[in-house]
């Protein structure tokens, strides 16, 4: 599979952004707080701050539930989030407030004003968080590879092309993105750090391990939107929901169904293998489902067999001559295929140009298979071969060898959605590996099932082209000399607070992490999403690929 990432990165061309010397100006509007000279006024109140595991004196620090990738420390009017895997740290001003002097910060500290109001999003991982929290309306730009409908719509808007986020090769020229995406964006979020770009910011969701923790991401894509405490209460409802069908999964008795998550590797420049994946998050997948991992050591120890050095969760039959690589192919696909006996379910994550018509016959092709060969697997006899790109986007793309020209291109919410849906995903796996539950949203049977595939027209929000986002309103509003600031109570219809000098909730104790919140505060968290008391079964019904 990361042979399809590898093809997008050659597959994109120069985006079509023009470009401008001059940096983003922020609008001065109802995200932004008014605050007289010399407020004190503390900006983000306990009752909107992400719900975390412990607090520390000098400030408010959230050690996150599952992931151990990221932290946050509130100050009165600015948050210091830290990403520990991409070593970067942020300081986020509210709108409106001054920001603190750089120097009292680590050299390389990485300043924005939040809200954010025009986001890059050049890549499909972190956007599906985005897209979760209901803030598509401040995404400027996207990968031509999103599977989100209103990622899709995005670039189905007038001037589309300039809709297209940089590719992965410009990702990487700090001044051509301070040239292209600097001048209309005031944030740009990638799946690593690019310490020359400043105004960047990494989310790591696929480096973390874990299913639960890569979903907890969301939590600190919030923070730059002021989103927090309702990504707090969206991670509670996926974390029931996984749990929950973990549950049930473990009521089976019996022996557990082996799973092998296999794949055909060829990429030139990168040579050929047949490989097995161990990764941390597919073998959690698969216990939890009730299943149970080939044994990788069994395997390591059979001559030939090496650890993949770019992905030690890999283990490959190659054939490349290296020392201690097989003969021939013949003998490579012998020891795989013998790996393979041993699984009741095969789930197979080969690279293919078109999903939509890899079906049984094109694995055999793919693997270099007889029909006798496939026949001698037990997953193969039993029709439990299954594939995680059930649900894809596609694109007409520019021809990177005929810019005249344009492909049909393929973008996996494997990469995308999937990640922020762990409970979703266990359905799948749970369903490919015992036979429970109907119907599929990745991981479909290759026997017996075809990709769905998305687009813009099933976008759900009011205006996906619209200029000019929705506000985000100030969590406080200040109030005269000698009166507590009030404390927002609705965004329904414009920004509504407590009175001035009338008891708010700011005056209450601080609900903790209860995950309750004040009064139709939740509809201030992602205008296209009402979140009130976030249920599993509700939570269904908010994700675009439901």
């Amino acid at each position: 599979m990361r042979a399809l990432a590898l093809a997008a990165l050659l597959a994109l061309l120069a985006a079509p952004i023009s470009l401008a010397a001059e940096g983003f100006q922020r609008p001065t509007n109802g995200d932004c707080i008014a605050l007289s000279t010399g407020s004190d006024v503390s900006l983000f109140p306990e009752q909107y701050m992400m719900v975390g595991d412990e607090r520390s004196k000098d400030g408010f620090v959230t050690q996150v539930n599952s992931s151990r990738g990221f932290s946050v420390e509130y100050f009165p009017t600015y948050k210091v989030v830290t990403n520990s895997i991409a070593g970067e740290t942020y300081v986020l001003s509210q709108c409106g407030a001054q920001v603190p002097p750089a120097d009292q910060f680590p050299a390389g500290t990485k300043f924005f004003t939040v809200p954010l109001s025009s986001l890059s999003a050049p890549e499909t991982v972190p956007y599906a968080f985005v897209d979760f929290l209901g803030l598509t309306d401040r995404v400027h730009d996207v990968s031509p590879y999103v599977s989100a409908p209103c990622g899709q719509a995005l670039l189905e808007c007038p001037g589309g092309s300039s809709r297209i986020s940089p590719d992965f090769m410009q990702l990487s020229n700090a001044t051509y993105l301070e040239e292209a995406v600097g001048p209309i964006t005031d944030g740009l979020m990638a799946t690593s750090a690019i310490a020359d770009y400043p105004e960047s910011f990494a989310v790591s969701a696929a480096q973390d391990p874990g299913v639960l923790n890569r979903a907890e991401w969301v939590k600190f894509v919030a923070l730059f939107f002021n989103q927090e405490r309702a990504a707090s209460d969206i991670f509670t409802a996926l974390k029931a929901e996984y749990e929950a069908t973990k549950a049930s999964a473990a009521s089976s008795t019996g022996k557990k169904p082996v799973v092998a998550w296999a794949q055909h590797f060829i990429y030139p420049g990168m040579g050929e293998s047949y490989q097995i994946s161990f990764a941390e998050y597919k073998a959690q997948y698969t216990e939890d489902a009730g299943g149970a991992m080939l044994d990788k050591d069994a395997i390591a120890a059979v001559k030939g067999v090496k650890a993949d050095p770019s992905a030690a969760e890999f283990l490959t039959f190659t054939w490349d001559g290296s020392e201690g690589s097989f003969s021939t192919q013949a003998e490579a696909k012998a020891a795989f295929l013998d790996a393979l006996k041993k699984a009741d379910v095969i789930i197979d994550e080969t690279y293919a140009e078109n999903p939509t018509t890899y079906d049984s016959a094109a694995l055999l092709k793919e693997w270099g298979l007889t029909e006798a060969e496939a026949a001698a697997l037990p997953a193969w006899a039993n029709k439990k071969v299954f594939r995680p790109d059930g649900l894809l986007s596609l694109q007409r793309t520019p021809d990177f060898t005929d810019p005249s020209k344009t492909v049909d291109t393929y973008g996996s919410d494997w990469f995308e959605g999937a990640i922020a849906r762990p409970g979703k995903v266990l359905k799948d796996i749970v369903r490919a590996v015992q036979g429970q539950g109907q119907g599929f949203t990745w991981v479909r049977n290759l026997f017996t099932e075809q990709p769905m595939v998305t687009d813009g027209k099933s976008c759900n929000a009011a205006q996906p082209c619209a200029a000019q986002p929705r506000t985000i309103c100030p969590f406080v509003k200040e109030c005269p000399v000698g009166q507590a600031p009030a404390l927002l109570l609705s965004s329904d219809n414009g920004c509504t607070y407590a009175e001035c000098g009338k008891a708010s909730a700011l005056e209450q104790p601080a609900d903790g992490a209860s995950g309750s919140l004040p009064t139709n505060a939740a509809a201030m968290a992602a205008p296209a999403i009402v979140l009130t008391l976030i249920v599993v079964a509700f939570v269904e019904v908010l994700m675009h690929f439901c």
